[in-house]
């Protein structure tokens, strides 16, 4: 009879000089299966290049294989020996590609390097130089493991293979556990959806972004739309203000941080915060971004859910800090809508507008208030999804996937994370053209495929070119006041300690300026260097 099973993919990286390991892992691969699939319902399938890649001349090799197989694995096995890998514009070699790409994405990887003896004929010095200086990296992570038999190979594939899909289906319970309480919450804080209706006697609803949409054109066009709309936004601010009051939600900021309770937690916020995120995003397409009524209504919206409120009774800190989670929803719902409309007076407004703090007795700019480090406070942005723990940019990796999932559900997945990442840059500049502290970095530190898009949008702005260099440098004011952030900027991220797996914040901005200034047009980080 049919077994309902999950299917987790296991994808094999290495150089070519290490055929019979690889080998080996796909037999432990069908052993694992054997043994535990019935018990377990869970199958695990191997993943290759030379079996499972599928030939493509729409772009480089690496970047195929990543498309069709590194982006969609659960777990990466890799082993080294003797050799490094052909470099790649991106890595070190293509196997270090896959590796780091994984890693970056929070997935598990296994690296195995081979102590095997090798025969002096078979060595390339060059290839094992380079590979030695890649093991010495990464063993200051303590992320390796080695082997001198084939033998002892085998039973550490083996091992570790259980070992890891134990994990991973942890953290599927825990995922799962977590959906359910706020299933459970969400039905307990039913809240009304019935459309409001306005002046004119049309209904408004925010309760789908095809809704919204609707709702907000007849409002652009209405003569009483400014006032309806503050209405409206009134009437949202507080179904949010009573679900972040309601004592379900405050038994779980009561709990001490899990995953099962932040990833809850979330979940609540999101769902009582999406009516809005489809307005706000309906109105930084369709709006005005030089009325002065439509810029408050946007600003004031956010301003009232970002407002962290002096509470006493809570046993963690952090969780007056999450309560201001919707407001974070709403910032980044503006500057990706805001950014892509070019309507971005609504995002500079947004940034710059000032909230009063009562417990610091005075006020802060909005960018700083819904910093993510700030937002998640103590670090719990770890416990956002299950698995998150490894990931440099926790929050970021789980605001893309859902805001894209609400407002951009069939754009491809490369073209909106140009946006979403541009986005996050400018947020980490704008923050340095505000304060010239320390900015939140964020999943542009490692997401290298964006950087084209990012480089050229900065040029767009300085040299106020394109439909979006204009709206890019309005953010900042002047080109003048972009330059000197730039510089900070640089200063800044020249500080901030590069990682092993090749995460880091750009440190060349200003000069990328300089050189777009002359009219010498840059298309990568690693052009730059060299310029």
């Amino acid at each position: 009879m049919p077994v309902d099973t999950k299917l987790y993919l296991v994808l094999i990286a290495s150089p070519g000089d290490v055929p019979q390991e690889r080998e080996i892992i796909r037999e432990e691969i069908a052993r694992w299966n054997a043994i535990h699939t019935l018990e377990m319902k869970m199958i695990l399938m191997p993943l290759g290049w030379e079996t499972d890649a599928t030939p493509d001349l729409e772009e480089r090799g690496q970047a195929i294989i990543n498309r069709q197989l590194v982006d969609i694995c659960d777990l990466l096995i890799a082993v080294f020996w003797t050799r490094l890998g052909t470099p790649t514009p991106q890595a070190e070699s293509g196997t270090v590609e896959e590796i780091e790409r994984v890693h970056n994405e929070g997935k598990r990887c296994i690296v195995y390097f081979s102590d095997k003896e090798v025969p002096p004929s078979g060595i390339d010095l060059k290839q094992y130089e380079r590979l030695q200086k890649y093991k010495e990296e990464l063993n200051k992570k303590g992320l390796t493991d080695t082997y001198k038999t084939i033998e002892k190979f085998r039973e550490k594939v083996s091992r570790h293979i259980t070992a890891s899909v134990l994990q991973i289906a942890r953290e599927d319970r825990e995922r799962r556990a977590a959906e359910q309480e706020a299933k459970s919450i969400e039905q307990a804080l039913r809240l009304p959806t019935q459309p409001v209706l306005t002046s004119p006697n049309f209904e408004i609803s925010f309760e789908t972004l095809t809704e919204a949409q609707t709702s907000v054109k007849k409002l652009l066009e209405s003569s009483f739309g400014v006032a309806d709309m503050e209405d409206v936004k009134e009437k949202e601010i507080a179904k949010v203000q009573f679900v972040l009051g309601s004592p379900d939600l405050a038994a779980l900021l009561s709990q001490q941080p899990t995953v099962e309770t932040i990833s809850a937690i979330a979940q609540i916020l999101e769902t009582a915060t999406t009516p809005s995120i489809y307005a706000i995003a309906t109105i930084c397409k369709y709006g005005n971004d030089s009325s002065v009524d439509w810029l408050d209504i946007v600003g004031d919206w956010i301003e009232r859910l970002s407002t962290k409120k002096v509470e006493s009774g809570y046993q963690y800190q952090w969780a007056s800090y999450i309560k201001i989670y919707p407001g974070l929803l709403l910032l980044y719902t503006v500057g990706i809508s805001a950014l892509r409309s070019t309507k971005t007076n609504f995002l500079r407004e947004a940034l710059e507008r000032q909230i009063y703090l009562l417990e610091s007795e005075r006020e802060f700019n909005l960018i700083d208030v819904l910093d993510p480090r700030y937002v998640f406070y103590e670090d719990i942005g770890k416990l956002i999804e299950p698995g998150f723990e490894r990931r440099y940019t926790p929050v970021s990796d789980h605001l893309a996937p859902l805001i894209k999932s609400k407002l951009y559900p069939h754009e491809e997945e490369v073209q909106y994370l140009n946006w979403f990442d541009l986005f996050e840059f400018l947020l980490s500049l704008k923050s340095v053209h505000l304060n010239g502290q320390y900015p939140y970095f964020g999943s542009f530190t490692w997401r290298w495929e964006t950087n084209r898009f990012i480089i050229k949008s900065i040029q767009d702005a300085i040299l106020q070119q394109g439909r979006y260099g204009s709206a890019i440098l309005t953010i900042f004011n002047t080109e003048a006041d972009l330059e000197r952030t730039a510089q900070n900027y640089d200063t800044i991220a020249s500080q901030t300690r590069s990682d092993v797996w090749r995460a880091s914040p750009h440190k060349n901005v200003s000069k990328l300026i300089q050189l777009a200034k002359t009219g010498k047009r840059i298309t990568s980080y690693r052009d730059l260097g060299n310029a």
